[in-house]
């Protein structure tokens, strides 16, 4: 879907709007696996990614393209994801200049996200400050409302089947200048079953963020935190494997 909006957008021309607006970016995470009911042992997994991004808007059919490009990048691995970047030891230096790119209409990302270079992994915190930097809230949206989202997961690929529910829920709290305040919350829960290898899980989750943004274009500064506690099961396993990954991402605007 996305390459076919990019494709309409890309023909119909484009026109900037307005000049880019930079940030710094920080995305922490980090993952603790619990594997001694099954022999195993305890380990804390994770990455500090800190980057200084541009985003730039275009306007173009019905809508806007948002190109988000890497200025420069630092990451800081914990536990394995040591020696997997030893896979891509210049994956911060190379994610240089490379960017994400997606479609907005009405304030809200249509389809998917289009990168430069999909084979390096560092990218992927810049993936994630997609959804916060377009969070698309509500038209007309003013000080006291609150409103509340639910979307309902059950996609399948191959023998893999994921069923699940996303409860999202915002308050505007105040407003800076022409910018809204809102805060948020989300709690989600879902289930991923295989039905090759017969493995299951399930996985529990929930955020609260704040984000200053006007009623229409991007966000200008953000906050969130999130857990997720994960259970595994598998024929292999003689017991469920638990796991619980906790997160932040911090977007501050540049001069």
């Amino acid at each position: 879907m996305f390459s076919v909006l990019l494709a309409a957008a890309l023909a119909q021309g484009q026109n900037p709007a307005g000049p880019a607006q930079r940030y710094r970016l920080e995305v922490k995470t980090l993952q603790e696996l619990d594997q001694t009911s099954n022999g195993g042992t305890k380990s804390a997994n994770g990455l500090t990614t800190v980057a200084l991004i541009s985003v730039a808007m275009t306007d173009s059919a019905g809508g806007q393209l948002a190109r988000i490009t890497v200025d420069s990048m630092v990451l800081n691995p914990v536990g394995a994801i040591v020696e997997e970047l030893k896979r891509r030891p210049g994956a911060a230096q190379d994610a240089r200049g490379a960017w994400v790119r997606v479609y907005i209409a009405r304030g809200k990302i249509q389809g998917g996200v289009q990168l430069s270079d999909s084979t390096n992994p560092a990218l992927g915190a810049i993936v994630q400050s997609v959804a916060v930097l377009f969070p698309g809230i509500r038209r007309g949206a003013k000080v006291g409302d609150n409103w509340a989202d639910t979307s309902h997961i059950n996609n399948a690929s191959g023998s893999r089947h994921v069923t699940g529910e996303v409860v999202a829920a915002w308050k505007v709290v105040g407003s800076e200048g022409d910018a809204l305040v809102l805060d948020g919350t989300s709690t989600s829960r879902t289930k991923t079953d295989d039905a090759s290898s017969g493995q299951a899980m399930t996985l529990v989750g929930g955020s609260k963020e704040r984000v200053v943004i006007p009623p229409s274009g991007l966000a200008r500064r953000a906050s969130i935190e999130t857990s997720n506690d994960m259970t595994m099961t598998s024929p292999k396993l003689t017991a469920p494997m638990p796991a619980r990954t906790t997160g932040s991402l911090t977007l501050t605007p540049l001069p």
